[in-house]
């Protein structure tokens, strides 16, 4: 076994449960890991927030601090071995449960003293993520573009941390691009918006936003979104583009992308209503191709559409 004088023992799991697929576990390990009870549960795919929530959850977590003259648990390693096992879960369907236990975490980083892996061969499907109740982020969706200007962006699926990004980008529409986008005067996303605006089912549905890089940080110029409709063949999309890079070909880029991931996920048209005001979105619309119709509804508003 390994020794390790400060190490605490912890358990880290995979189950699979028949209506949400695998499900990681995190708590207390050791040989009195059954007498202690001490666990949390938590969907693949993780992110280190939610890594995080999942630790913060347990009675393990008071032990990682410093006590009685052991010095604090590396969390950031115990945080890297909860990612790499969630990836696990999301790339490996043949994995039915796994138990690493104890994982030994001192302040020097984690070794797995013990394992047991089940597996077993998953059901036949094309797509990859099948047996997971959320599709992970698509890394291969990420776009690295530069505009006609010079300037690098890169044009990728939005992540659930990136909500102050999309919180400051809104806040700098200006007025007349904030009611093109969202038809009424919106200031700035509430909490609830945001959430659902940030942490999607990229099964389902799909936001790319076009960003470049500012010294530490990223600075979003524009963002497209689908939602599949309840037909499952078609998607109603939104799309708005910063008023200081307008005209730079941000807003075609991103409908181009954004209709190239709906036709791949099978779905047969894509629709959406624009202000009959709107010319430069009208405009992009016929270049994309989108037939243009009248509201039967409301004169102001034009229906667009167009078959993938």
């Amino acid at each position: 076994m390994h020794q390790s004088p400060n190490g605490r023992e912890l358990l880290i799991g995979i189950i699979r449960d028949p209506v949400f697929g695998p499900v990681i576990s995190f708590g207390s390990g050791g040989t009195a890991v059954e007498v202690m009870g001490d666990s949390a549960i938590a969907l693949p795919p993780l992110n280190r927030r939610l890594a995080l929530d999942l630790v913060n959850r347990t009675k393990a977590a008071k032990m990682l601090s410093d006590f009685r003259h052991m010095p604090a648990a590396n969390c950031e390693a115990l945080i890297d071995v909860l990612l790499r096992v969630s990836t696990m879960a999301c790339e490996l369907p043949w994995i039915q449960e796994m138990d690493i236990n104890p994982l030994i975490l001192d302040e020097n980083g984690a070794v797995a003293v013990d394992a047991r892996i089940v597996v077993n061969f998953p059901r036949p499907s094309t797509d990859p993520y099948h047996h997971l109740a959320i599709h992970p982020y698509p890394v291969n969706l990420v776009n690295h573009l530069q505009l006609p200007n010079g300037t690098n962006i890169v044009i990728r699926p939005i992540r659930p941390e990136d909500v102050d990004l999309e919180q400051n980008f809104t806040r700098q529409l200006s007025d007349e691009a904030k009611y093109f986008r969202f038809m009424s005067s919106v200031q700035e996303l509430t909490q609830d918006m945001l959430m659902r605006f940030t942490q999607i089912d990229y099964h389902y549905e799909m936001a790319l936003i076009a960003v470049m890089e500012a010294g530490t940080h990223e600075v979003e110029l524009g963002v497209a979104r689908y939602v599949t409709n309840p037909d499952k063949k078609s998607c109603e999309f939104a799309l708005v583009v910063s008023d200081k890079w307008q005209r730079q070909g941000i807003g075609h880029k991103l409908m181009h992308q954004l209709m190239e991931i709906a036709r791949d996920r099978g779905l047969e048209k894509m629709e959406g209503e624009v202000l009959s005001n709107n010319f430069k979105m009208l405009d992009l619309m016929k270049s994309l191709y989108f037939r243009i119709s009248t509201s039967p509804e409301d004169s102001g508003i034009k229906q667009v559409v167009v078959d993938l």
